[in-house]
């Protein structure tokens, strides 16, 4: 049995050498070069095959990676637009608000210097009634003081002096 193995194992051995042969020929026309590399050559080219494999899964993670990174960035930009969008929006609000209030108030300060300048036109007005009454009272008691010494001269010049001014001195 073992010698019919080997007779099939040469069987097929002669059967594809024509094959070989014809497949690692080179054309009529085409020249290449060969080259022999030593198995330590071809382990380090495996090992560098492999080592670029790696890289360049850790290339397309690191690009799966930056993709989430911009999706979320580009997430979170838009909400940090809305919320810029809404917070300038409700400062516009706030500032429209503000500029009635103080548009409001300047009418209160207008209408309160009105008012004081109302208030002092009358003390004003009030002041020269005072005045002019000072004046009359004053012109009344100079009146009255006035027929006062008229009357005491009077009576002085009338002889009553004169005995007063006896009665007090004793002669």
């Amino acid at each position: 049995m073992k010698c019919g193995l080997k007779i099939i194992y040469i069987f097929f051995f002669c059967l594809s050498l024509p094959e070989l042969y014809c497949q690692d020929a080179p054309q009529a026309g085409e020249q290449e070069a060969w080259y022999l590399i030593s198995e330590t050559e071809l382990r380090d080219i495996e090992r560098y095959k492999e080592k670029s494999e790696a890289e360049r899964r850790n290339w397309l993670l690191q690009v799966q990676e930056l993709k989430r990174d911009s999706v979320n960035s580009n997430a979170l930009l838009a909400q940090a637009r809305e919320q810029n969008r809404k917070l300038e929006q409700s400062f516009n609000e706030y500032e429209a608000g503000q500029l009635t209030l103080v548009s409001s108030k300047n009418g209160e300060i207008e209408g309160l210097k009105q008012q004081l300048a109302d208030k002092a036109l009358e003390t004003e007005k009030w002041k020269g009634k005072a005045t002019a009454r000072l004046i009359i009272i004053i012109a009344a008691i100079a009146v009255v003081v006035l027929l006062l010494a008229i009357k005491i001269y009077l009576w002085i010049k009338g002889g009553a002096a004169a005995s007063l001014i006896k009665y007090f001195l004793g002669r």
